[in-house]
């Protein structure tokens, strides 16, 4: 494998959500395009599988990240563009500008003068820049199975702040992981600067959303909660169908639904903990892009470690393996008799003596109490 290849996080998009539209229209002799705003989003690629679960005309979209914030799922920049495509991206200091060969330059950036960034005279009139706040959402939709993502583009720092105000403090409600959270994306019509109509982008929380900050386990590894999933056709909970039966329905959604509920539980019992935490959150992401087979055995895995520590919870940790004994000797080195006290464990002589649990419980306690005093 190419050396970084597995650390760079490309989606496939298969659709493009829009707000807008172009409409022709005859003044005197001539035929002019003009913008037009919509009060709906207009879907550019797989618009069917969204419009047989939200309609026709949706102005309001159930949806989530399929990854923590990042470029990948949220891309805000100057931007400016040509016929050919991106020719320059930066962040308001520095700018990466597109050479004829390909290659990248550096420039100074919207906030650093760059003449791109700033209003063109064109005679009497007043043109927009070329270049501008751009904010690239990529995301999935509830509902709507799929390996890919739809996007959006927000656009003017208006937009791009509101975005980008809305998902940081969705992500701070979340525990700093915004993977699977639901969310709302709406579209509506106003009255902009220039008395004309336009269309406004808006993230807001649906009741999913406080579902899923209050029980993590409600993040959508598995589709709308709404619905079933029986074989390939998606229906709703009359059993009425609302997706083609062509369309690629993940087959393993039951098996995710059970990893999920059972890591949750190894958590909260404290027999996962650390790094470990996150290689099986990496493993329940992946888990909609393996077979029935491949997720079931992921599951098999998980459940075999957390049955055999279950049974074993209570040894000495001088009965087991490396792990048990530095998680006991880090804990015996750091605890005080007050911490044990509030833990409820018996101070012991020496860290083997503590049970796989106990020096478990004990980590967990100390990271805790790390956290508070960094809050402070």
């Amino acid at each position: 494998m190419i050396q970084g290849l597995n650390t760079r996080t490309r989606y496939v998009r298969i659709g493009k959500f829009k707000i807008g539209m172009k409409e022709t229209v005859e003044r005197g002799s001539r035929k002019i395009e003009k913008p037009v705003a919509l009060e709906h989003f207009r879907i550019e690629g797989s618009a069917q599988p969204v419009q047989a679960i939200y309609g026709e005309k949706p102005a309001q979209v159930l949806v989530y990240l399929p990854d923590n914030l990042s470029e990948a799922t949220w891309d805000p920049y100057y931007k400016r563009y040509a016929r050919s495509g991106l020719m320059c991206r930066g962040d308001g200091i520095v700018g990466q500008e597109v050479q004829e060969g390909g290659d990248l330059k550096q420039r100074d950036c919207a906030l650093r003068g760059c003449p791109f960034a700033q209003p063109r005279k064109t005679g009497d009139k007043l043109e927009a820049p070329q270049c501008r706040p751009i904010g690239i959402l990529s995301f999935k939709v509830v509902g709507v199975p799929s390996a890919g993502v739809y996007q959006i583009d927000l656009k003017g720092m208006s937009a791009v702040s509101r975005a980008e105000g809305y998902l940081r403090q969705l992500q701070q409600a979340a525990g700093g992981d915004l993977t699977g959270v639901p969310f709302l994306l709406t579209v509506s019509v106003s009255k902009g600067k220039d008395g004309f109509p336009t269309s406004r982008i808006e993230l807001r929380d649906a009741p999913e959303t406080l579902q899923a900050l209050k029980d993590p386990w409600k993040r959508h590894a598995a589709g709308a909660a709404t619905q079933q999933v029986r074989g390939f056709v998606i229906t709703d909970g009359e059993g009425r169908v609302i997706a083609s039966p062509e369309l690629p329905v993940e087959e393993n959604i039951e098996v995710r639904a059970r990893y999920a509920l059972l890591l949750n539980e190894a958590i909260e019992k404290r027999y996962i903990l650390g790094d470990s935490v996150e290689k099986y959150y990496q493993v329940l992401r992946t888990l909609e892009r393996m077979s029935e087979a491949e997720a079931s055995e992921a599951y098999g895995r998980l459940k075999d470690y957390v049955d055999e520590l279950e049974a074993t919870q209570n040894d000495p940790v001088a009965l087991h393996g490396e792990v048990d004994q530095r998680y006991a000797g880090f804990a015996f080195k750091h605890l005080k008799p007050a911490d044990y006290q509030a833990l409820g464990i018996e101070q012991p002589d020496e860290p083997g003596s503590l049970t796989r649990l106990e020096a478990r419980r004990a980590v967990a306690y100390l990271y805790e109490q790390r956290k508070k005093r960094e809050a402070a």
